[in-house]
């Protein structure tokens, strides 16, 4: 009977030791169940910054996991009006993917912070995705005239230098002036630019109205605020000369003569004069004494024949030299 018991017992040891076998076993086959495929994406940076009109790029790294291999689509969501994206090729190697995002912002965008979205998604795998913030800046820029005040001459030019300060801005600036007296132009060179330079050339007429006058260069690029800067222009008299005939009525019989004075009045002009008589009537001659002249006067000597043609004329005397226009006077001629 005793050795019935014993045998029940030894079966009994031996069934717990294979009932504990099969659960380890069981236990053991549980633990090399197949991972999880799955993705995560990361940024080279949370955040960049772009002005109003530029762009801004993001690295994108797309990581798998449990065994996933495949190439990612990367798409990009949340940009605020204005904003576009675009991404490059995605390039693979192993579990991992990379590419470039890139945020191009409008002139029109509202300068702000934007929190922008990145997702990754892939055959077999849920979406991830990172956020990223675009910081939208504005562009400007500002206009410095120097010197802000120019005084030119009559019959000459001046100029004055414009310096550019630009602000995230790229694009081209245009130039527009208003203000110019009669007889004076105001341009600025170039009328466009790209640079952070340009020149004002203001430039008078020999007759250009004389005194004070505000420029104003308005100064534009698409997206940004207009900018205007003035420019303070005294025209003053140039370089010339101007006539007058005493007396300015002269009397002249036949075969008789009689002399007028011509006096020349110069403006910072030294060069010689040269004068001329124009309109005499037939029969009726014309003498400078000098005719030409470094200095300030000269005698006209009218002499008209016996057979002169009778009536009164109005004569031009005309005063030419280099570089100058000419200058003009009258007086009137009677030969009775």
């Amino acid at each position: 009977m005793s050795s019935i018991r014993a045998t029940q017992h030894r079966w009994s040891a031996l069934f717990l030791v294979a009932a504990i076998g099969f659960v380890q076993a069981c236990s053991k086959s549980d633990s090399t169940t197949a991972p999880t495929r799955s993705i995560a994406v990361s940024l080279n940076s949370a955040t960049s910054t772009a002005p109003q009109g530029g762009s801004s790029s993001v690295f994108v790294t797309v990581t798998g996991a449990g065994g996933f291999t495949g190439t990612p689509t990367v798409a990009v969501a949340g940009q605020p009006a204005g904003v576009t994206s675009t991404v490059s090729a995605i390039a693979t190697a192993g579990s991992v993917s990379t590419g470039t995002v890139t945020l191009n912002v409008s002139t029109a965008t509202v300068p702000g912070s934007y929190p922008i979205t990145i997702n990754a998604t892939g055959t077999g795998v849920t979406a991830a995705t990172a956020t990223h913030t675009l910081v939208v800046t504005a562009f400007s820029f500002a206009v410095v005239a120097t010197p802000a005040t120019l005084s030119v001459s009559q019959g000459s030019t001046g100029n004055s230098s414009l310096a550019i300060t630009r602000t995230n801005l790229t694009g081209a600036i245009a130039f527009a002036v208003t203000g110019a007296p009669t007889g004076v132009t105001a341009v600025v060179t170039p009328a466009s630019t790209t640079g952070t330079a340009a020149s004002l050339v203001v430039t008078t007429a020999v007759n250009a109205t004389l005194g004070p006058a505000t420029l104003t260069i308005t100064a534009t690029s698409p997206g940004a605020a207009n900018q205007t800067v003035t420019l303070a222009l005294t025209v003053t008299p140039g370089l010339g000369v101007t006539l007058a005939v005493n007396p300015a009525v002269l009397s002249v019989a036949r075969g008789t003569s009689n002399v007028t004075n011509i006096a020349l009045t110069r403006t910072a002009f030294v060069t010689v004069v040269t004068l001329a008589a124009e309109g005499l009537p037939t029969g009726a001659t014309a003498v400078f004494v000098p005719a030409s002249t470094a200095g300030t006067a000269s005698s006209l000597t009218i002499t008209a024949s016996a057979t002169a043609t009778q009536g009164t004329f109005t004569i031009t005397v005309r005063g030419s030299a280099t570089g100058l226009g000419d200058a003009t006077t009258t007086f009137q001629l009677t030969i009775p």
